[in-house]
């Protein structure tokens, strides 16, 4: 996945943790200065960072540093070419300087990022459609699977509206249908938010726009729906006490989740959740303990698309969520 921008509140808390810690400067023995690392076959920053740092939860802090490249976390390619900060540069990402002393309005800022809540996918009850898709590369019409900031043509029904100049569309996908493990109860569809099309000039019969942003593989005939971002989440809220569900699929269906991943369970509106709040996730050994909790980040009314936020084990369909305590 690639996420464009860095800024995850509730992973930065972490990071600052870990670099208040006083095992940071013993950890850090392999980065004498600032270097850089060329990208190989099978790396995940969870893997660079304990090869550099000798602690793989530092990663968040390479994804900072990386942001313009690495948009998304899970997702870097061969040949990308990331900067390793020595330990010094590491006080200046996570120490602000302070301000002058006079009085300034701080404005609220989400805990968690627009492109975290943007690209999350969702359940639907239906499998959507739309009259506008997305068509070939402007340059190679052979080929099917688009980059970032290439340009590509759209296409639109004749009964739609022609695209305007300037209009944003996110390129999405229709998944599979989604049951609630264990049982032949149809939750509905997966919905996937792969990347972002800018509108740049509109003809007769087609439009010609660039992909501002990739999440995840973006395709030919993939569908294109207008832009809506969803409102910011400020903070954290008890979910629903007595209210349980479960795990029904990791997106991109994984057959296990970690840090980062959205999960989808079967909670939604109907059982009175909200974005920002939080689910507890228990172990499927019978034993009445939290082993995660999820930040719903989406919601439908049967279902819910939640962050990953912490989890002592990986979480898999299947396992039970409750409402409660944060």
């Amino acid at each position: 996945m690639r996420v464009k921008g860095y800024v995850i509140g509730v992973m930065a808390m972490v990071v600052l943790s870990l670099v208040a810690g006083s095992g940071w400067a013993k950890e850090l023995k392999k980065v004498e200065k600032g270097a850089y690392y060329v990208v190989k076959k099978g790396d995940t920053l969870w893997a660079i960072s304990q090869s550099f740092y000798g602690n793989p939860l530092y990663w968040p802090i390479l994804w900072e540093t990386n942001a313009k490249e690495v948009v998304n976390p899970h997702w870097i390619y061969p040949g990308e070419r990331l900067y390793i900060p020595h330990p010094s540069e590491m006080a200046a990402l996570v120490k602000a300087p302070k301000p002058e002393k006079k009085k300034i309005v701080k404005k609220k800022k989400p805990i968690l990022s627009r492109e975290l809540v943007l690209f999350a996918g969702y359940i639907s009850p239906h499998p959507i459609s739309s009259p506008y898709t997305l068509g070939t590369s402007v340059y190679d019409a052979d080929k099917t699977i688009f980059n970032q900031l290439e340009q590509v043509t759209l296409f639109w029904n004749s009964n739609a509206a022609p695209p305007k100049v300037g209009e944003e569309f996110m390129v999405v996908r229709n998944g599979d249908k989604v049951r609630v493990p264990g049982t032949k109860r149809v939750l509905g569809w997966e919905i996937l938010n792969l990347g972002i099309v800018k509108v740049e000039r509109v003809g007769e019969d087609r439009a010609q726009g660039v992909v501002e942003t990739v999440a995840f593989s973006v395709h030919k005939d993939d569908l294109l729906v207008p832009l809506q971002v969803p409102p910011p989440i400020y903070s954290l809220a008890v979910s629903p006490e007595g209210k349980e569900g479960v795990i029904v699929r990791l997106q991109e269906n994984k057959d296990a989740g970690g840090l980062m991943d959205f999960l989808y369970v079967s909670l939604g509106k109907k059982d009175g959740l909200k974005p920002g709040m939080v689910l507890n996730v228990y172990s499927p050994e019978g034993v009445n303990q939290v082993v995660g909790k999820l930040v719903v980040l989406r919601v439908t009314e049967s279902a819910a698309t939640c962050y990953l936020w912490t989890s002592a084990m990986p979480l898999k369909p299947g396992m039970v969520v409750k409402g409660g305590a944060l």
